[in-house]
């Protein structure tokens, strides 16, 4: 196990096939919590097709293996499934842009093309999915879906939220949703980085007030509102933009300008408690936004050199130097398409484990390059 997870996702699927021991070594619980411990968070990405040209690029995995300068080394695998899970979103093989939702402990939560449709569980890996039974009472208009684990009671949950407020959570394993009550209003767009201490965590997109961050706990199955910085005004201007995400092992908050030409960085060092929220960068002179919903750039993730990867425009994917204040490119992610991003640790625990006599369905997967 010491060695072995020291490798990286490529190298690991291949020693899968060496014999049966080093299978299910790699199989286990244990190996996968110590390979997550060492292996650097990785970067999903779905991409927007051409309405007509592209069909079959679905997701690409990339994940940093070095990050000296002047560039990254990177390892990429791109999952083609050769079957119509929302991976490929409709039965004509399209991407959809709401099919990737978010990530957990190495499985991906994604959604069908229409917003009531029945949601998926998957370990792209392995090449396995389970799907979530139709949404009880036949609640449509989702606002709010995401993937989360309890450690107390060692299982997945799936999460749905309404625009009428109500929310409902499904545990893999009882093939039935559960009545939670009432969930916080507001529309959200998820962060690329969101779990953290057992819940999901959100920012509403137009808010007013101190009530603007939100969470999940997923083993209290109960909604908290998060305190922001003392500082922030009560009422703020519908127009500018918070996003929540993950530094190390505290809650990082980046609130952006009318024009998204600068934004802020805070960290919660000390979880739920508003006195510890610190300001530790400040990224200016950006371009300026050209859309009210969201600003061109939006932090991914901190590398071990100090440098920052943005996805700009959801389009590109570059990389930010606090120390030069300047950004270069990078060849993470296809160029131009748009595309949404999640983050992941690869895991190569079989969904059969954690399903409790649930069908597992499988597919056909997966196209490998190293860069």
């Amino acid at each position: 196990m010491e060695i072995l997870s020291r490798l990286t996702p490529n190298t690991l699927i291949n020693c899968r096939c060496v014999c049966k021991s080093w299978l299910f070594v790699i199989s286990h619980p244990h190996f996968n919590r110590l390979l997550h411990s060492r292996s650097p968070i990785g970067i999903f990405i779905q991409t927007f097709p051409h309405p007509i040209r592209w069909k079959g690029r679905i997701l690409e995995f990339t994940q940093i293996v070095e990050c000296a300068a002047p560039d990254l080394q990177l390892e990429k695998m791109s999952f083609r499934p050769k079957v119509s899970i929302p991976l490929i979103g409709d039965k004509e093989g399209f991407i959809t842009k709401n099919g990737l939702l978010n990530s957990c402990n190495g499985l991906l939560c994604l959604s069908g093309p229409k917003r009531n449709d029945i949601l998926y569980v998957c370990n792209p890996i392995l090449g396995e999915f389970i799907t979530t039974p139709p949404l009880k009472n036949g609640i449509d208009y989702l606002a709010f879906n995401g993937l989360g684990f309890s450690a107390a009671t060692i299982e997945y949950k799936v999460l749905k939220t309404c625009q009428a407020n109500q929310a409902q959570i499904y545990t893999i394993g009882t093939g039935v949703w559960r009545d939670i009550g009432q969930a916080p209003f507001g529309i959200v767009w998820f962060p690329f980085n969101a779990f953290l201490h057992g819940a999901l965590h959100w920012a509403t997109q137009y808010w007013s007030g101190y009530e603007f961050m939100h969470s999940f706990n997923f083993e209290t199955e109960k909604f908290q509102t998060i305190p922001p910085p003392s500082h922030f005004a009560l009422k703020r201007k519908l127009k500018e933009r918070v996003t929540l995400g993950v530094l190390g092992r505290c809650l990082l908050l980046c609130a952006f300008e009318d024009d998204s030409s600068k934004f802020d960085m805070w960290v919660m060092k000390d979880y739920g408690v508003q006195e510890s929220w610190t300001k530790f960068l400040v990224i200016e002179n950006l371009s300026p936004t050209r859309s009210l919903t969201r600003a061109d750039y939006e932090p991914i993730m901190f590398l071990s050199n100090g440098e920052i990867l943005m996805s700009y425009d959801a389009s590109a994917v570059v990389c930010y130097n606090p120390e030069t204040k300047s950004f270069k490119e990078t060849s993470i992610g296809p160029i131009g398409l748009g595309f949404v991003a999640t983050s992941y640790s690869p895991s190569f625990v079989s969904l059969y484990y954690i399903s409790k006599g649930e069908e597992v369905e499988r597919y056909s997967i997966i196209d490998y390059k190293y860069t």
